[in-house]
């Protein structure tokens, strides 16, 4: 008999979330979903056990140490442990950072880069030997983008993030990856267009977003072996090689046909 498996997902009730957790219990695992709005959590632990999957859920914050404490420890009871973690809740507020209320710059850094950190250290000691974690950052991890600079740099965190505890976890033989996707259809990034300023409408060189199921089967995919950084799309595996080898006057030259800034 199979031994059940598990894979815990942050910011699971919807979007990429929700994609990843659906795309795993249909590989097997148990998804355990992490969210904060309970109604939301709900419908899609529901929408999961009427296609005839195991599903639970857990209401948490990821910027509350107590709350993801508690995940853990309810989880450690009831299944024992996590064998593919995923750090993936998150937020984006878009305009110029001057524009921008303090409140949404904190929410940015908080949910993004904060949240995460808190829900690895109380998530973490939940996976064995052989396990994985995935952290989702962002193609703006990369590369800077007008109108997205605290968000910017919050995903850029999280790829060193990553890199760190890839390195403190290299012992028990946990494999950690960090993936930075392009723009994906999610309801946040629907809401993320909506709220664009009039300068970035009209600049704006992005492609048509992914599917989000389509992502999640090509993140999951390349979550194997011991490389770090998982893309997916080929203009982001462009943006690194640009950020990486290409003189800087010539690496704004090319962003500025692809991201737009303000003139």
């Amino acid at each position: 008999m199979t031994a059940m498996r598990t894979a815990l997902i942050t910011g699971g009730s919807s979007g990429l979330g929700w994609a990843m957790a659906a795309h795993l219990a249909g590989d097997g695992y148990v998804p355990l979903l992490v969210a904060r709005q309970s109604q939301r959590l709900q419908e899609a632990v529901a929408a999961l056990q009427r296609q005839g999957y195991s599903a639970a859920g857990y209401a948490a914050s990821v910027t509350a140490a107590p709350q993801l404490d508690e995940v853990a420890d309810r989880v450690r009871s009831q299944y024992g442990g996590i064998d593919f973690l995923i750090l993936n809740a998150g937020v984006v507020h878009v305009g110029l950072l001057h524009e921008l209320t303090a409140e949404q710059i904190r929410e940015d850094i908080e949910t993004n880069l904060l949240g995460t950190a808190l829900s690895a250290r109380a998530l973490v000691p939940l996976v064995p030997s052989g396990g994985r974690v995935l952290l989702v950052a962002s193609g703006f991890g990369l590369v800077g983008a007008a109108g997205y600079a605290a968000y910017c740099g919050a995903k850029a965190g999280i790829v060193n993030l990553a890199a760190a505890l890839r390195r403190e976890l290299l012992h028990r033989r946990v494999g950690v990856y960090v993936t930075c996707p392009p723009d994906i259809d999610t309801p946040q990034f629907r809401q993320e267009t909506g709220s664009m300023p009039g300068w970035m409408r009209a600049n704006s060189g992005r492609r048509p977003p992914l599917e989000a199921g389509e992502a999640a089967r090509r993140i999951l995919r390349r979550c194997r072996g011991r490389r770090l950084l998982i893309t997916i799309d080929a203009e982001v595996a462009q943006l690194l090689l640009l950020k990486r080898w290409l003189p800087a006057a010539w690496a704004e030259a090319v962003l500025d046909r692809v991201l737009p800034r303000p003139a």
